[in-house]
């Protein structure tokens, strides 16, 4: 019987999307066929981590049918960064002690420890230059650290747009 809850589990932790994907309602994405990168200061780009999110954003927009134009001339303007998030890794284990004597409690517990871990994930924004509203965006749940070798982070990199424009209509 516990490994008939234990493939449940399983399988429905399979059917978890890696990106969130939101859109515009109403927007016609098919209607765009050229795109421009756009810069932004939302939070300031990883050098090495932008220039492997814009090539693997270039294949994949081309799978597309979507071709590279000036940024006047474009359909779309196409706006990545690494959205920075900070996560606590400490225990949770606690000892503690107290006595109590007429309704009157003395205790103490020892502190917890541990250490802030700094992720960064990947979005995506198509944005309309006309309205200059965001028509499409997706979202990494893959997370990207500091301690990751080139060679990782760029397989993750590439993946999550792979995975990302999976879901894109067109």
């Amino acid at each position: 019987m516990r490994w008939f809850f234990l493939s449940i589990s399983l399988l429905l932790g399979a059917c978890v999307s890696p990106v969130v994907i939101d859109s515009q309602e109403g927007a016609s994405l098919n209607q765009y066929r050229s795109y421009a990168f756009v810069e932004q200061n939302e939070d300031q780009p990883r050098a090495l981590d932008d220039q492997r999110a814009r090539s693997a954003l270039k294949t994949a927009l081309a799978e597309k049918g979507l071709n590279p134009a000036t940024s006047a001339q474009a359909d779309v303007h196409v706006r990545h960064f690494f959205k920075r998030e900070q996560r606590y890794d400490g225990s949770v284990f606690q000892f503690g002690f107290g006595f109590s004597r007429n309704n009157v409690g003395v205790g103490t517990t020892t502190p917890v420890e541990g250490d802030i871990t700094e992720e960064y994930k990947l979005v995506v924004q198509m944005v309309d230059p006309a309205s200059n509203n965001v028509v499409w965006q997706a979202t990494s749940r893959d997370r990207l650290y500091d301690e990751m070798s080139s060679e990782r982070r760029s397989e993750r990199i590439r993946k999550a747009v792979d995975e990302m424009f999976q879901r894109y209509p067109g």
